[in-house]
């Protein structure tokens, strides 16, 4: 069994690659990354993963059985543009299917997609909800999905699980995401005794997840018993939570006392879904999920 993982030196990639290497330390792993770095023992080969030519001779090389695709343009802005997204996205999961089918062998394949696909719906959201994307990033996810949905239907040595991925938040996120961003702040009051935070809309709510818990959900969900060869998993911890609500939690942390300033903003238009994960939880115990507290406890640790 050859591993891969795509997007390695990302957020979600160090932290799979970790749980990996505990689960099976015999595991052969290979990551790929734009810029290559050694992690955990292995070397991560650097890879454009819109370079059609440079995917195909490293996937022909390394000839992976299992691949878990997390590269990409995670971040959710109007400041990146659409042509960035759809290389990065959707494109890329094109050339990599494209290669992986080339071995003509077996493949299991994890896609990370994420529950902006749905849009804003008030409904309760399964995994067979209408898919109603709202933004550019969203919609190339859906692309992506769609684009691994094609590749299923014409080649049968490929096996397919899509996770939708509600908010993953956790310790070394970078900068650009909401936990991340308000940490910093957070941070910035404590050390200057500031008493004003300004934020952006704080009314939409999410199913804020840590990252280290959302990574082992991945390998029990590629190596499951499953109904089809694709198969599609809302992926989320189990409570909503405002955005309000975790920013007052952060500061309770910290000890900090501030006034909460919001103003409108238009770089994230996504208000939170009523997520139905109760696919997921027929696999995955909503137990290995930690308090929201503690993981926002260690972003606040880990945050200088």
């Amino acid at each position: 069994m050859v591993t891969l993982v795509t997007g390695a030196t990302g957020f979600l990639g160090k932290y799979l690659i970790a749980h990996l290497r505990r689960i099976d330390p015999n595991e052969i792993i290979y990551g790929c990354a734009l810029n290559a770095e050694k992690l955990d023992n292995i070397k991560i080969e650097s890879i454009n993963l819109t370079d059609a030519e440079a995917v195909t001779v490293f996937i022909q090389k390394i000839k992976p059985t299992r691949v878990y695709h997390l590269a990409g343009i995670a971040r959710v802005t109007k400041e990146i543009p659409f042509e960035s997204y759809f290389l990065q996205n959707t494109i890329a999961t094109q050339i990599l299917l494209q290669a992986l089918v080339s071995l003509n062998s077996q493949v299991d394949f994890f896609l990370t997609s994420s529950v902006h696909v749905y849009g804003n719906q008030i409904d309760i959201v399964t995994e067979k909800s209408e898919l109603k994307p709202n933004g550019v990033y969203g919609f190339t996810k859906y692309l992506a999905e769609e684009t691994l949905k094609n590749f299923i239907h014409q080649y049968p040595n490929l096996r397919a699980v899509v996770g939708r991925l509600y908010t993953c938040i956790g310790p070394n996120q970078a900068l650009g995401f909401v936990a991340s961003d308000i940490c910093k702040k957070v941070k910035e009051l404590q050390a200057n005794a500031g008493n004003i935070l300004e934020v952006g809309p704080i009314d939409s709510f999410r199913r804020f997840t840590d990252a280290r818990d959302m990574v082992t959900i991945f390998p029990i969900l590629l190596k499951a018993s499953l109904d089809s060869r694709f198969e599609v998993f809302n992926i989320a911890a189990p409570n909503n939570i405002q955005i309000g609500e975790m920013i007052q939690t952060l500061l309770d942390l910290a000890k900090v006392s501030a006034t909460i300033v919001s103003t409108p903003s238009e770089n994230n238009t996504f208000k939170g879904l009523n997520l139905d994960t109760s696919k997921m939880a027929q696999i995955i115990p909503t137990s290995i999920f930690r308090p929201l507290e503690s993981t926002l406890q260690d972003i606040l640790a880990s945050t200088v």
